[in-house]
């Protein structure tokens, strides 16, 4: 590797956010995986404990970083945060891709996720790292929090026309995804033969993934937006699909809408617009979100497939460190998906 060449840690190695990020990063020509983290398989060889993997690195136990210049968190809610200060202060650039520094607000993330928020001075200090529409401000942070698998989806379809004030500030998102977004611990709700032929809404009454995404709509709408969010459990391993319904204001119509998202799409190095909605399919294992926009009696129904483990992830917060290093932001990133 070159002698600018970045060093890493990925902690919460062999999660399924923290594996992704791990086997993107032993690719990419930029930076340099030297320290894996992770409690439950401290002591294994990473391929050991992630079948398939050609990752060699042994897993180590505790959050000692070691002489890196980049951290990515892959860790349980406030485990990230009580350790972001450390690594800050030592001149780190902390990437984290759970839900501690993605509200501003920590009294918020005390509401929605039920526990006081570690280090709340910190929270207005990290920037929602949604690539597309904040690549500036990650250019000159140190702490940057990758948004959830469901909101990426779900702003990528509703954020640009609110921006524009093309619709109604008034959506519905119906989204869905695999089994892999619970995350890699054993819990009732995954197993096999609880999910396998079925599917059902869960977090109907208010997903804790709602509060971030009621946080970036209205600022991109520069006022209240009403936010209908539920999202389903559906049989497969990696995907999501978001579906959103915005109603055009008076004046405007559904072509605006189109027009809009293709020339994001355009723009956009990780967005791919179909002329069909697209199938997760379509996406896995790739760092591009597919858009469509379809016309249903005047209603702009906008459809976004990504896979919820890389752009919905890991793809994702790798892009961002990409653009806080001023490395070309597609460098070490899948764009495209296996098929079938």
């Amino acid at each position: 590797m070159p002698a600018s060449v970045i060093r890493a840690a990925v902690c919460g190695a062999t999660g399924y956010i923290g594996a992704q990020c791990v086997e993107i990063l032993d690719r990419h020509p930029g930076i340099e995986l030297t320290r894996l983290l992770g409690r439950s398989s401290a002591g294994k060889s990473f391929a050991t404990a992630v079948p398939g993997s050609r990752v060699s690195l042994q897993v180590e136990g505790g959050m000692d970083v070691g002489d890196v210049q980049l951290v990515f968190a892959a860790l349980p809610h406030t485990v990230a945060a009580a350790h972001a200060r450390e690594w800050l202060d030592a001149g780190r650039v902390v990437v984290d891709m759970s839900a501690d520094f993605r509200l501003t607000d920590p009294a918020a993330y005390a509401r929605w996720y039920g526990l006081e928020h570690p280090a709340p001075d910190l929270c207005k200090q990290a920037v929602y790292s949604l690539v597309e529409f904040h690549r500036e401000a990650i250019a000159a942070s140190d702490l940057l929090a990758i948004p959830g698998c469901y909101p990426t989806a779900s702003l990528l379809s509703t954020l640009p026309a609110l921006r524009e004030g093309l619709v109604e500030p008034e959506v519905v998102v119906d989204a869905k995804s695999g089994a892999s977004g619970g995350g890699r611990s054993p819990s009732l709700g995954f197993h096999f033969s609880e999910v396998n032929e079925s599917v059902r809404a869960y977090g109907v009454d208010g997903h804790r993934h709602k509060a971030e995404m009621i946080q970036e709509l209205n600022a991109a709408a520069g006022r209240a937006v009403r936010l209908t969010f539920v999202p389903h459990l559906i049989p497969m391993t990696r995907g999501i699909l978001a579906t959103a319904y915005l109603h055009p204001v008076a004046g405007r119509c559904v072509a605006d809408v189109v027009e809009l998202m293709r020339g994001l799409c355009a723009a956009n190095p990780f967005l791919r617009y179909d002329e069909v909605p697209p199938a997760t399919k379509s996406v896995t294992g790739s760092n591009t979100a597919a858009v469509n926009v379809t016309d249903q009696d005047g209603v702009a129904v906008v459809t976004v497939a990504e896979d919820n483990l890389v752009k919905g992830g890991a793809g994702q917060a790798v892009q961002a460190a990409n653009i806080r290093f001023g490395l070309g932001e597609t460098i070490g990133l899948p764009v495209s998906s296996q098929w079938p």
